[in-house]
């Protein structure tokens, strides 16, 4: 195992600005046009989230080793993921990132399950957009000087598996430094939080749709634009 410098990122909720047509999706509306009480609901639990989510990222660079076909070192050990290896592929270091936008988006929408069930819903999707939106931010900083990198890569995408989010946790000490803990089930708390990958060395390669990376064809959430069923 690698020996890491962390660095640390601390946002502003400016840095975590929900996108609305990313929140849209994550409520079902696909095509559709939202209604009025539902745009109004928009700007409202916008407004709430903006002034508790605390966004923080730590982040580490790392060599890449690749050991034989599918699987591959980060730095914590043998990595068994083809879909990793290939996405990697041509990259020599690599960034291993964990984020959050805190415990108040979960406080937030815990408030809102009690008081009202549509609001919760809704501040769930945007705080869910605000993580993704944080996340470009830092990835923007953390990359700003290098000209050749990979876009992020999380445990989930592909054959990924969840279980690496121990590693992640434990070799970027994410509890102390950004105040993020995983349960048995693998499950992060804040639960607006995000671990991933960034290769560094390749020509601007992206991961693709990451719904079509991901194994959980039910999701309510998947984007079907590459089928019939855009949203």
């Amino acid at each position: 195992m690698s020996d890491f410098t962390v660095q640390l990122i601390t946002g502003t909720s400016k840095d975590a600005l929900p996108v609305k047509s990313e929140a849209l999706r994550y409520l079902g509306y696909k095509k559709n046009i939202p209604d009025n009480i539902t745009d109004k609901l928009i700007s409202e639990c916008t407004s709430e989230l903006m002034s508790v989510i605390t966004p923080r990222c730590c982040y580490a660079f790392t060599d890449v080793i690749f050991i034989d076909e599918g699987i591959l070192d980060i730095g914590f050990g043998e990595v068994h993921s083809s879909s990793l290896y290939s996405h990697l592929q041509g990259c020599k270091k690599a960034v291993l990132f964990a984020a959050t936008v805190g415990i108040g988006a979960d406080r937030l929408i815990a408030k809102y399950k009690r008081l009202s069930p549509a609001k919760s819903v809704v501040a769930d999707a945007l705080s869910s957009s605000a993580i993704e939106s944080f996340c470009d931010t830092a990835e923007g900083i953390i990359t700003q000087n290098i000209e050749m990198h990979c876009s992020r890569f999380s445990a989930g995408y592909g054959d990924f598996s969840l279980e690496y989010q121990r590693q992640f946790i434990s070799v970027l000490d994410v509890s102390r430094k950004i105040g993020v803990a995983l349960s048995d089930s693998l499950l992060m708390t804040p639960t607006k939080s995000v671990t991933a990958v960034i290769g560094i060395g390749a020509n601007n390669r992206t991961c693709g749709s990451k719904c079509a990376l991901c194994n959980n064809a039910t999701c309510l959430y998947r984007d079907r634009n590459e089928g019939n069923e855009g949203f």
